[in-house]
């Protein structure tokens, strides 16, 4: 028999093994539960701890407590949150559906569903952060959408729909149940504006400049400026509104870096001070350009380019090419995509149609000028890193055809227009073939204008049938406007059976749709029938108007049938086809650049290794200013100087007084070399790492450093001020003398062609010569070598010895 101590002993040892057998078995059933969630309440541990004695179970009951309560922990870890917590209330998965519809309806601009939705989401909160911002921004982005459509009722409901939630969200800001945001009252105005709620755009503003800066900043200033220069608040107020908000929020000194005479630290770098306000620049800006101050209007430009070379808003250029003459919104335009500012599309559309629309169709060489001019604007538009639509590929196309219909192409013989027909269709297919590298082809307006200016005007039936195989090839399929170009097309080609067949098809195809045609198809038929002596087929086609159409206007067209109207398509002044041919050829240079410089479809260009066209006259001068000269009075205008000139300094050329960014660079270039260093290398020096190269200075997307575009930009807008002194001098007088004759004002553009400068060949890009970033002569630099007098007179500063 065994002795009480070993019994105990054998007991205790005996407890521990069950404990051990039950812990093992324990853990096991605890990993089961968690991937089946069963109970753990008739584990092992109970069924094996009746076979324990009682002295093992005291003997181990410390041993148990802490298994047990390692047990309780591991199965709290990993329960579901609802099980760990369950005192935590449901979540609300209404609101969370209601919340993401909200988004996403502002993410889509479905500004329908959010009018509709808003007032259950300022019930629920849920206007908290930026989601009131972002709100009032999909508005604003709906209006501008809405304006874009075609006018209409439906389209005018839109615009009264987005305009009274605006008013109902302003109302609510001055009730403060919404709480305060700059950038939502920033859209409402703008919504305002834009939608033309000229008295609720006032009298919010009115309420705002009363309210603590949670309400209003300088970006609000200058959307007010804005809004109240639209509606007509003469410019000495909106200056002093301008000046207003400048005292009135001092930080980040605004009032300085927004001035012309400013200059920035480093010319070289961008500006890394925070808060200065380009909305309140690009207000003031709106505001002098809508009341012809030009020259102030330029100086604001300046000061945004100086401060932003690369970063001024696209709407700031917008406004140049919306407000001022054409040759002025070409250099502008070149002015954005120089330092890599995409515009939007519509902005580059209208200068293309501006330049178009300005050719005048008696002179060659205002054609073709502004056909190279388009060209231009195209390249320097990719290169700055826009997309092309096939809009943009209509434009040049149907500029390119209407070579066929300059004064005097009538006169000429077959040989001679079929020549012309052929150099304006390779310029044709070069151009559709660049474009085609970026993914972009034709619209069927395009190929509309080949089958009547080409087809027609240049008598080819061939080009009208490979115009409509072409454009099914690109799976462009007729429409009513290609079915009357082929009727006029087979008129101009004096083929009356021609004409038959394709009026038969025009009518076809209205009857296919339910439709019949109109009064503008008959004016065509009979103006083909004349031309190609289609008169019977006409007479017959004629009949089923006399159903719809007044009679004395079914009377009439057939007068015009038998007694036709003779137009003279003669020119006075006869056609140079061997001139007219050499231009097309510095087309076709163009051309060819662009070509060179797309083949291997680059985002954007090195700008800085290009001359670009950037100008369109060149301005006559009285004196000329070297390069160096010119280059010593922007280092004086845009640099820190020295309070007074020593006398030692007086009497040194310009050139020998540096900047402090020169004295930089010079002794970048020159390190110091300690006089106590020997010669003597010593293994530490000759095992040392070659230093770090200096980084690179920073540049814009199209190659230019900061430093060389603000000079360019700099050099650009001295030719601006001086283009735009001549254009209101030119168009001032014209008013003046129109006031004293008692007649109506001319239109602008009517006025600087008749006082345009001396006419000067235009450069274009095969003009340009490569350089290594030079701007040396070549006609631009020529044209921006202006008297220092001149140059400070324009800019507004006193001209000093």
């Amino acid at each position: 028999m065994l002795s009480p101590a070993l019994r105990r002993a054998h007991g205790q040892l005996q407890g521990h093994r069950q404990w051990l057998t039950a812990f093992a078995s324990e853990t096991r059933q605890a990993s089961g539960f968690r991937a089946n969630g069963s109970s753990i309440s008739s584990g092992p541990w109970r069924q094996s701890s009746r076979n324990i004695s009682a002295t093992a179970c005291v003997s181990s009951i410390r041993s148990n407590f802490y298994w047990r309560k390692r047990q309780q922990y591991e199965l709290n870890r990993n329960q579901p949150q609802a099980y760990k917590r369950p005192e935590t209330a449901d979540v609300d998965i209404e609101f969370i559906e209601f919340n993401n519809d909200f988004r996403e309806a502002i993410n889509d601009v479905d500004f329908k569903t959010v009018i509709k939705l808003f007032p259950e989401a300022r019930k629920r909160q849920v206007l908290t952060g930026t989601l009131l911002w972002r709100t009032v921004q999909c508005v604003h982005e709906g209006l501008r959408r809405v304006k874009r459509d075609r006018e209409d009722d439906g389209r005018r409901e839109a615009i009264e729909d987005l305009i009274a939630f605006a008013e109902q969200l302003s109302n609510a800001v001055r009730k403060s149940d919404l709480e305060p945001d700059r950038r939502a009252h920033l859209h409402l105005l703008a919504i305002f504006k834009e939608g033309g709620a000229q008295a609720q755009g006032i009298a919010f503003w009115e309420w705002l400049e009363e309210q603590d800066e949670r309400y209003v900043g300088l970006d609000v200033y200058g959307g007010a400026i804005e809004l109240l220069a639209i509606y007509g608040t003469p410019l000495r107020e909106l200056e002093q509104m301008y000046e207003r908000a400048l005292q009135r929020f001092p930080a980040s000194f605004n009032a300085y870096h927004l001035s012309p005479e400013a200059v920035v630290p480093d010319r070289e770098q961008a500006i890394e001070i925070k808060g200065i306000s380009m909305m309140l620049l690009q207000g003031i800006l709106t505001a002098r350009l809508l009341r012809g101050e030009s020259q102030k209007a330029y100086l604001a430009l300046d000061t945004a380019l100086r401060l932003y070379p690369t970063l001024t808003p696209p709407r700031i250029f917008a406004m140049f090419i919306e407000e001022r003459p054409l040759n002025e919104a070409y250099t502008v335009f070149a002015l954005a995509c120089r330092a890599g500012v995409v515009l939007p599309f519509d902005t580059a559309r209208k200068v293309l149609t501006g330049l178009r629309a300005s050719a005048d169709m008696s002179s060659p060489d205002s054609h073709i000028t502004a056909l190279r001019q388009m060209l231009s604007v195209v390249y320097m538009y990719l290169g700055a890193g826009g997309s092309l639509t096939s809009n943009v590929v209509n434009e040049i196309i149907i500029a390119f055809t209407q070579t066929l219909r300059l004064d005097g192409v009538a006169d000429l013989d077959v040989k001679q227009k079929k020549m012309l027909v052929s150099t304006t269709l390779d310029a044709i297919r070069k151009t559709l073939e660049i474009f085609a590298r970026y993914g972009t082809k034709p619209g069927l307006s395009a190929f509309n204008s080949i089958i009547v200016n080409l087809g027609g005007h240049g008598q080819s039936k061939k080009i009208v049938t490979v115009a409509l195989r072409d454009a099914q090839a690109l799976l462009l399929r007729p429409n009513h406007v290609t079915r009357r170009s082929i009727v006029v097309a087979a008129g101009m080609l004096g083929d009356k059976d021609y004409v038959a067949q394709a009026w038969q098809d025009l009518v076809y195809n209205l009857e296919l749709q339910s439709k019949r045609a109109e009064l503008p198809d008959y004016n065509i038929l009979v103006k083909a029938a004349n031309a190609s002596g289609a008169v019977d087929f006409a007479e017959q086609a004629l009949e089923p108007a006399m159903k719809y159409i007044p009679q004395e206007v079914t009377q009439s067209m057939r007068d015009r049938l038998h007694n036709p109207v003779e137009e003279d398509q003669s020119s006075k002044n006869a056609l140079d086809v061997s001139s007219l041919l050499e231009q097309m050829k510095q087309l076709s240079a163009d051309l060819a650049v662009v070509d060179d410089r797309t083949v291997d479809r680059p985002t954007t260009q090195n700008f800085a290794e290009q001359l670009l066209p950037m100008t369109i006259p060149l301005l006559p001068l009285q004196q000329s200013v070297s390069e160096q000269e010119q280059k010593a009075l922007y280092d004086e205008l845009t640099t820190e100087q020295p309070a007074v000139d020593t006398p030692e300094l007086a009497g040194l050329p310009t050139d020998a007084l540096s900047t402090s960014e020169d004295s930089r660079a010079d002794s970048e270039s020159k390190p110091d070399i300690p006089a106590t260093k020997t010669s003597v290398n010593t293994d530490s020096e000759s095992d040392s790492p070659d230093p770090l190269p200096p980084p690179a200075p920073p540049a814009s997307s199209t190659g230019l450093t900061f430093g060389s575009l603000r000079h360019e930009n700099w050099k650009t807008i001295n030719y601006m001020l001086a283009l735009a002194d001549h254009n209101d001098n030119a168009y001032n007088a014209a008013v003046d003398q129109a006031i004293n004759a008692g007649i109506a004002p001319p239109k602008r553009e009517a006025v600087l062609r008749r006082t345009a400068l001396p006419e000067k060949p235009y450069l274009g890009l095969s003009d340009m010569a490569t350089t290594d970033g030079e701007s040396e002569d070549k006609g631009y630099d020529a044209q921006l070598r202006r008297p220092r007098q001149e140059i400070l007179r324009l800019r507004g500063r006193t001209a000093t010895k």
